[in-house]
């Protein structure tokens, strides 16, 4: 029986680069996985394949993706398919649309490139004019895609872990740790997502008046570890690695 591999980021001592990268490499070897640690530097000698996952940041992830010659896959944070279950009004525009409307406040977030900058409530044309730039990206043009939502007040935000269709965590992300979402809501909102990731979170908020609204969806491929059990988060990563370079 060949051995299976799973590479975690390590630092330059070869211990996990995060704690999510602990509880990963923890969670490889509970489904005995072979953990092999490695530095960015190293990354280019991997032999990296489809039943091979990568644990680390996000950069880092799609770096060893290209390195097999997979484009980042495109993910929408909010599925239209999934809209009925925002509670609230969401659109797409660019920044020069949401400057020239001037309309405001407006909650602001990248359309696809999530990790671009973060979603943010901007309150006049001069917030949006200091998004910052992260090392290396190009300025953000007038052009530039994002999804505009109204503003909504949340009490308490919660991420869900989904695998394979199934709900197999919660953590509380900020807010009040005894309000809880709507569980009812939540499989509502699972089972209408048609061509879920199969590994990805589900992210809920409660808001001031009670209602439990869908926030978005995150990618699986580089998620946090949460508050789950180590081999679930394993199975999880490992599950949406193997979704994306399958018949590669």
């Amino acid at each position: 029986m060949s051995t299976r591999i799973a590479y975690v980021l390590s630092d330059a001592e070869g211990k996990p680069y995060s704690a999510n990268g602990a509880v990963a490499a923890q969670g490889f070897k509970h489904l005995g996985y072979t953990v092999r640690y490695f530095t960015r530097d190293e990354l280019p000698q991997l032999e990296i394949k489809w039943d091979t996952p990568v644990v680390a940041g996000v950069g880092t992830v799609l770096k060893a993706l290209k390195q097999i010659g997979i484009e980042p896959p495109s993910h929408q944070t909010l599925p239209a398919v999934l809209t009925p279950f925002l509670g609230r009004r969401c659109w797409r525009s660019t920044l020069g649309d949401i400057r020239s409307a001037g309309v405001f406040p407006v909650f602001l977030k990248p359309f696809e490139d999530t990790k671009r900058f973060t979603g943010f409530v901007a309150s006049c044309v001069a917030d949006i004019d200091s998004i910052p730039a992260h090392e290396g990206d190009e300025p953000l043009t007038s052009e530039y895609v994002v999804l505009a939502q109204e503003p909504v007040c949340f009490r308490s935000e919660w991420r869900t872990f989904v695998l394979r269709g199934r709900v197999i965590g919660a953590a509380l992300l900020t807010g009040d740790p005894l309000l809880f979402p709507n569980a009812q809501i939540i499989r509502q909102t699972i089972a209408a997502y048609e061509t879920p990731l199969a590994g990805y979170s589900a992210d809920f908020g409660v808001t001031d008046d009670g209602r439990t609204l869908l926030i978005e969806i995150n990618e699986g491929y580089s998620l946090g570890a949460g508050h789950l059990k180590a081999n679930q988060y394993a199975d999880l990563l490992r599950s949406r690695w193997e979704e994306i370079t399958e018949n590669r």
